[in-house]
């Protein structure tokens, strides 16, 4: 039992040096996480918000089965730049159709990829450049490897849309508060590349070392307040 009072310091220190690193980018992005809403993170305030209804032509509709095959699973009606649109869903992947002349609209070029980034757009800015990137990095969201537009706005408000080709949705608003946020959450999981995971072995002996390094500490405070040497 003497060896324990002589083994614990060490052990207290050896553990400092080893895992301190980590426990401290913990501290500083958890205190860091606290500062801002999701919701800003994500930034939404900078994305318009989708009409709460649907207008539809007088003319009418064009009818769906001209558009559509039979191994289409689901068709949407939805707004688009202020019209309609039909989006349609196969084995494939999703298809844009115009809901009154039935023309396909996907993939979307770059002009209807830049109206759809500044109809999107309420940020103090304008649009800088729109180019396709393909495939498309990790921030894109679900649009990971494959092809995005990237639609970039300079100004007081700067920010990247992700704009899906397919579907005409902004898939994604990236910030620099975003990309800060994002880093800090990969040194905060462990998980340094996808940034999604947090049971890896990484994850699962830093946090064991740190529960063991904290109970040392505790013990080593229990045997300093037992003989009164606590402010020693």
């Amino acid at each position: 039992m003497r060896v324990i009072p002589r083994l614990v310091p060490r052990l207290h220190n050896i553990l400092g040096l080893i895992i301190g690193g980590q426990v401290l980018l913990w501290i500083v992005s958890g205190f860091f996480f606290t500062f801002y809403p999701i919701e800003q993170i994500r930034g939404e305030r900078l994305r318009a918000e989708a009409p709460p209804t649907l207008t539809l032509p007088a003319g009418g509709l064009a009818p769906i089965d001209g558009l559509v095959g039979a191994d289409v699973a689901t068709v949407r009606l939805k707004p688009f730049l202020g019209g309609a649109v039909y989006e349609t869903e196969t084995a494939t992947g999703r298809a844009l159709f115009d809901a009154v002349t039935g023309a396909r609209l996907s993939p979307l070029g770059e002009a209807l990829a830049r109206d759809v980034a500044e109809a999107g757009w309420v940020g103090d800015g304008a649009l800088a450049n729109v180019s396709l990137i393909d495939p498309a990095p990790r921030e894109s969201g679900r649009g990971q490897g494959r092809a995005m537009w990237r639609a970039d706005f300079a100004g007081k408000d700067t920010a990247t849309f992700w704009i899906d080709p397919q579907t005409g949705d902004i898939a994604a608003v990236r910030t620099g508060l975003w990309r800060t946020y994002d880093l800090l959450w990969g040194l905060h999981i462990m998980d340094w590349t996808n940034r999604v995971a947090f049971t890896s072995w990484w994850m699962k002996a830093a946090a064991f070392l740190s529960l063991v390094l904290t109970l040392a500490g505790i013990w080593l405070v229990i045997v300093r307040v037992a003989r009164g040497r606590i402010l020693r």
